[in-house]
């Protein structure tokens, strides 16, 4: 692993990298890739976020672009939640979806007692 750019954002509370995955194209995965930039940073996976992982035509090297977060709460804040889906399994994703819609459906049975109580 290589890093090729590395930018400081002290507003956003973040540092962008653009990584070079040497012969590693169609052998690294989205979350081994997190890792290790998390291991080279020094910091939890958790605060890094992958945006692009693409190889060159013709080529057998990776580059990655990533951002490292000063804190969980400033990846949450400012970055879309659809990167985090993104490094999950199937399965991972699968009870997400099905937290989500209890959550909804438990939302919207509050809202509808609320609104007979009203009447």
């Amino acid at each position: 692993m290589q890093i090729l750019e590395k930018k400081e954002s002290k507003l956003l509370g973040r540092t962008d990298l653009d990584v070079l995955f040497p012969e590693k194209a169609g052998a690294l995965s989205r979350r081994e890739a997190v890792q290790q930039v998390a291991q080279s940073m020094k910091v939890e996976e958790n605060r890094v976020a992958l945006l692009k992982l693409a190889s060159g035509s013709g080529s057998r090297d990776l580059i990655g672009t990533f951002r490292v977060y000063e804190s969980q709460g400033a990846l949450k804040s400012v970055s879309p939640s659809y990167l985090g889906e993104r490094l999950m399994t199937k399965e991972e994703r699968k009870a997400s979806k099905e937290a989500k819609k209890k959550a909804q459906m438990a939302a919207a049975q509050v809202k509808q007692t609320k609104a007979g109580k009203k009447k």
